[in-house]
């Protein structure tokens, strides 16, 4: 598959089968991604994988935050059955932190060097036919996540990718044609 076809064909897939994946296959993607343009070479990320074992507790800790943040408060125990159960058939998670360091405009770059490696990571996920969603957002972007899973102080969330073998591929969505957002200078 060439390079054209991969970025067609990635999707954000967030139905996964029970099948497990190797952290040796999540390792050789990442060995892989790495390789994302990254200013004056700082490569500023580091990774967090919860994968097997470790995803129990990471569902169980994130529950937990959940609930610490009053984010169940206004839920069902159902609600609550069907939250914690929608977090644990994810079967991997791949928490990316980017260092916060520098001036200004040189973490602005290290952000999107970082932002540059998750879309390596979903292009190399997608070519091993796995399934990825890179998600963002309240959940993640807090101190209390970053805590959770380790983070240095001078680190923060640059998203969590969810991996697993697609139980459904979602359909292409129509974008806007470039074309449409070009302005010629």
């Amino acid at each position: 598959m060439n390079a054209r076809q991969l970025i067609l064909e990635r999707r954000s897939v967030r139905a996964y089968t029970d099948q497990p994946i190797p952290n040796e296959m999540i390792e050789e993607i990442l060995e892989a991604a790495i390789y994302a343009p990254t200013h004056k070479l700082r490569e500023p990320w580091r990774f967090v994988l919860a994968n097997a074992d470790g995803q129990v507790r990471y569902v169980d800790q994130l529950m937990t935050l959940l609930a610490k943040r009053g984010q169940l408060d206004q839920k069902t125990d159902e609600q609550r059955q069907m939250m914690r159960q929608k977090f644990a058939d994810v079967p991997v998670y791949l928490t990316v932190l980017y260092e916060v360091q520098g001036t200004e405009d040189q973490q602005m770059e290290d952000l999107l060097a970082t932002a540059a490696m998750i879309q390596n990571v979903q292009l190399l996920a997608t070519e091993l036919g796995l399934g990825c969603c890179w998600k963002s957002g309240k959940h993640w972007f807090t101190d209390e996540y970053a805590e959770m899973i380790g983070a240095a102080e001078h680190e923060r969330v640059a998203g969590v990718i969810q991996f697993g073998w697609p139980a459904l591929i979602p359909p292409l969505k129509k974008r806007t044609a470039a074309r449409d957002k070009l302005t010629h200078f």
